[in-house]
Formats: structure tokens, C-alpha cells, sequence
């Protein structure tokens, strides 16, 4: 008896749904003091349908019985509570007690369509080993994208793409990408404990975890990829402003970065370019009466130096890939939002930073 094609499709279909319906997906969502916010993500989270799942709540040293509140409202959660604010180093008392197959870290201000991981685990068992993220959507207003897969640039500028956009459709394809965004990460437990923990060392506290967890996988040959079937909401995606503070932890987490993951020669074949790109920054950080955030990042680098060598040479013991094979998956272009600068001086920057960035990739 022949066994049309179609036939088979649809009995590997089957097969394919079975897989999902019976998987058991972790979600780790860490709460600070955010009372105004964790009971709404969970409340869609326990909407979710089409596959099992545990939810693991790890409350950050809050003072404000949020967590509390959420274990007394859905017992069934699995509360875990620091005595103080481990930042994003507390997910990884998630990947330490998940009982998943797969693994999802989800922020405690986002919100989730009901076949969010669904899509998630579909996608992954399509494509493979990897870190995935969905598309997110600003949470005022779900028109806007908040991320459609994040990019890294070679100097080590991160950003959403599609940031701020309308969306009508324009990101609707599986692509690979430099990284996956932070507020909601996806990928077997399997791969996670491969990765590794996220940063403990407080090198990086508040800012740029993401990109530096989806750089430390990309040195070892573990791709992310973006799947715009997996709908999240995310508050404030969009909100990015020019914040001293903030842009004092990007630029000092950024050359962290830069400086923990590219090779010891590769900085000194780029220095000249970083040297031209840095001048210009600080100038543009002057001009938005700012200047001393260079200054402070420059002097938290130098002061940070031995720790990030010992980094450095934790992070080498498990690279598979040379800068070179690194960068390939990295893009020339930065884009910046336009609640940070106008889009004449951003289409300016990301023109001087595209030709400095194909320089560097002839050095590497």
C-alpha cells in the first residue's frame, strides 16, 4: 500500500503537535517592586495554551509583598525570594530549579498572547539549537514594535529593529539575528546550561545583559533567531530617552563587552577606528550637555580592568569561534530611536559608523 506525501505530512504534523502539547516549558520572570505590572503578566501567562508549564517567580528583594501577593494569588507558582537585588543574576536561580525541557525568561512588566510559547517551542524544534526571541509590541499601543529581532553592531552597539516602527507586516519572516531582547528569551534548558550563568560579576548590572548573553553564545557557535509568530507586550519598549545615567551604563557595558569577547589583537587592529568613534561620541554627548558620561564610562573601564581579564579569560575557556566568524553575524548599521536624537543626526551617525564598521570587519 502506497502512503501519499500528504499523508505523511499530515503524520508528521501529528508528531509535531505531540511534541508541543507535551512539553514542559519553564518561565522564569523576576519581580522588583513592581507591584503595578507582575499580576497582569501573570495573568496572561496562565492563559497560555498548547503546551504544559511551570511558572518560577524569583522575587528580587522587593519591599512592596508583590510576590506575595502573586503566590497567594496563583499558588501554584514556584516563589524563590533574594535578600537582595541580584539583577538580572537572579534568573539564574531559574535555570539552577527548572524542570523544563525548554526555558523562557520573561520580564514582569510584559504580557503574552496565549500561544506565545507554542510558537516558541514549534519554531525551535523546526530550526534547532539555538536562543530565541518573539516579536515585541509596545504594550500602550500594539501597533508599535518594541523589538523585531535585536542587532549588534561591530564596535558593540546593540538595538531593536523595528524599534518605534508601525507594524504593518514588514517582520514576518524566521531570520537569524545578533541577539535575543531580555524581556523574553527562549531556548532549551539543555542550550542555557551549555551558554552558561548569566553575568554574575556586577560588571554589567542594569544594562546590556542581553546582548552580552546572546554574544557569549554566538562565540560558541549558538545562533539567535527571531520568531515573529510569538506575540509579547512589553511596557516602555519604545520609551528609550537620553538619559545620562543610562547612557553611562550602555557605554561602559558596552566596552565591557567589547572588551570580554573580542580577542586581545582584534582590539588592537580596531583601536585606531575605535579611537575616531569614541572622539565623535564624546562630542555628540557633549553637544546633548552630557559629556561627562564618557568621562565616567572611561574611568569605571579602567578602574574595572582586572575584573573584566578574569572575565575575559573564563569566557575564552568555552569559545569555539574566532572574531572574525563572530562578526559575520553582527550588522554595520546602528539605529538610534528618535526619542534619543533627531532622525537627521541618527541617519548622520549610522552613516559615519557603517563605513567605520566595514573598515574594521578588512582589519579582523
Amino acid at each position: 500500500m502506497l502512503i501519499s506525501s500528504k499523508n505523511i505530512k499530515i503524520r508528521m504534523d501529528e508528531i509535531h503537535n505531540s511534541k508541543i502539547e507535551n512539553s514542559l516549558v519553564s518561565v522564569v520572570i523576576l519581580n522588583y517592586n513592581d507591584v503595578n505590572y507582575i499580576e497582569k503578566c501573570l495573568d496572561s501567562v496562565f492563559r497560555t495554551t498548547g503546551c504544559k508549564f511551570e511558572v518560577i517567580l524569583i522575587d528580587n528583594g522587593s519591599t512592596d509583598g508583590s510576590s506575595l501577593a502573586c503566590k497567594e494569588k496563583f499558588p501554584q507558582i514556584r516563589l524563590f525570594q533574594n535578600k537582595e537585588n541580584l539583577a538580572m543574576a537572579g534568573r539564574n536561580i531559574g535555570i539552577d530549579n527548572a524542570k523544563g525541557e525548554y526555558i523562557v525568561f520573561l520580564d514582569s512588566d510584559a504580557t503574552v498572547e496565549p500561544d506565545w510559547i507554542q510558537n516558541l517551542v514549534k519554531s525551535y524544534l523546526s530550526h534547532g539549537i539555538g536562543l530565541y526571541q518573539g516579536k515585541i509590541l509596545e504594550a500602550d499601543d500594539p501597533t508599535i514594535i518594541g523589538s523585531s529581532g535585536n542587532l549588534l553592531n561591530i564596535f558593540g552597539f546593540g538595538y531593536a529593529r523595528g524599534n518605534g516602527e508601525k507594524d504593518i507586516g514588514q517582520y514576518e519572516e524566521f531570520e537569524q539575528i545578533s541577539f535575543p531582547v531580555g524581556a523574553c528569551m527562549f531556548s532549551s534548558l539543555e542550550t542555557i546550561k551549555k551558554i552558561g550563568y548569566f553575568d554574575e560579576s556586577n560588571l554589567l548590572y542594569l544594562m546590556y545583559d542581553d546582548v552580552d548573553y546572546g554574544w557569549k553564545a554566538l562565540t560558541m557557535g549558538i545562533f539567535s533567531y527571531y520568531e515573529p509568530k510569538s506575540i509579547v507586550y512589553h511596557i516602555g519598549s519604545t520609551s528609550a530617552k537620553l538619559n545620562p545615567q543610562k547612557m553611562y551604563l550602555i557605554e561602559r557595558n558596552r566596552w565591557v563587552c567589547l572588551l570580554s569577547f573580542c580577542s586581545t589583537g582584534t582590539i588592537f587592529k580596531i583601536l585606531p577606528l575605535l579611537g575616531i568613534l569614541e572622539i565623535s561620541l564624546f562630542s555628540f554627548f557633549l553637544v546633548k550637555g552630557i559629556g561627562s558620561v564618557k568621562i565616567r564610562a572611561l574611568s569605571s573601564i579602567i578602574k574595572m580592568s582586572s575584573k573584566i581579564k578574569k572575565r575575559k579569560k573564563k569566557i575564552l575557556e568555552t569559545r569555539k569561534l574566532k572574531d572574525k566568524e563572530v562578526v559575520s553575524h553582527f550588522v554595520n548599521e546602528v539605529i538610534l530611536p528618535t526619542s534619543v536624537t533627531s532622525k537627521k543626526s541618527s541617519n548622520f551617525l549610522n552613516f559615519f559608523i557603517i563605513n567605520l564598521s566595514k573598515i574594521a570587519r578588512t582589519l579582523i
